[in-house]
């Protein structure tokens, strides 16, 4: 078969002509792709957008209440220190004698005298240690060991006065409270000061934790406002470091216990 001149040429046009349409072609597929690839690429980075404006929103709404939970809480102490100072002033209008007030932010103390001419005067001040607030132990459970604010009243006084530890002592360290066969005795034949040198010198750190009515704790006396609530001796005055006890110095408590007369107010605030 004979061969017309040229036919090479126009096959390789042809396959070259194909060649270019499925090029063409297979672009513009390519192009619809991109397209599709950008409009996805481009609803994804909205929806993130949008996403990452919700995580915003919500970050600045737990925030927030956190920050309401702050200010409630210290709210609630203005409030009440407020109303304590109130009482005080509605207390002072007909009051002669002496009474304290507790300063339960600064840690203090101030110990005055209300004149039957009505002068106000200052006679012993320092520092203090109040309750230490809200407490954890590693079980979860949970006190409030804050100091209760507003006017107390000296309800009963005494001397030498033990500490009776209550369950929480032992489950705010994670231990449970002892059994009554546990708990370590001090002999009540001894003195007073045989029974807190008996507690310091004779019994060992691990027995010292089992004694229920420790001598010496509180000092050597106490003011009872009720409830719970004393005045003692303690350490850490100066800050928020009790269970709700106000903790003053030995040599102040002295001072107190010999001038603070039963029902004489005590104001908290």
């Amino acid at each position: 078969m004979a061969v017309t001149p040229g036919t090479p040429m126009k096959v390789l046009a042809a396959v070259l002509a194909g060649c270019f349409c499925i090029l063409v072609a297979t672009m513009l597929i390519m192009q619809n792709r991109v397209i599709d690839i950008r409009q996805e690429h481009s609803s994804m980075s909205s929806e993130l957008a949008m996403a990452r404006s919700r995580l915003d929103t919500l970050g600045a709404v737990a925030s927030g209440f956190l920050e309401r939970e702050d200010s409630l809480g210290r709210m609630t102490f203005v409030a009440d220190s407020l109303r304590a100072r109130l009482e005080e002033r509605e207390l002072m209008e007909t009051y002669q004698g002496y009474y304290l007030t507790i300063d339960t932010y600064q840690n203090r103390y101030h110990l005055r005298l209300r004149t039957s001419a009505g002068e106000d005067m200052l006679i012993r001040s320092g520092y203090c240690g109040t309750g230490k607030g809200w407490t954890y132990n590693d079980l979860g459970q949970a006190w409030d060991f804050s100091t209760p604010r507003g006017v107390r009243y000296v309800l009963r006084t005494g001397e030498n006065p033990y500490w009776y530890r209550p369950d929480w002592y032992w489950q705010e360290m994670n231990l449970r409270p002892p059994d009554p066969d546990q708990v370590v005795l001090i002999p009540d034949t001894l003195s007073w000061d045989q029974q807190i040198a008996y507690y310091n010198d004779s019994l060992s750190a691990q027995e010292r934790i089992w004694v229920r009515a420790v001598p010496g704790a509180l000092g050597s006396y106490k003011l009872d406002l009720g409830g719970g609530l004393l005045i003692h001796y303690g350490v850490g005055r100066g800050n928020n470091v009790s269970h709700g006890c106000i903790r003053v110095s030995s040599s102040d408590l002295e001072v107190l216990y010999r001038t603070m007369p039963l029902g004489a107010p005590v104001v908290i605030y």
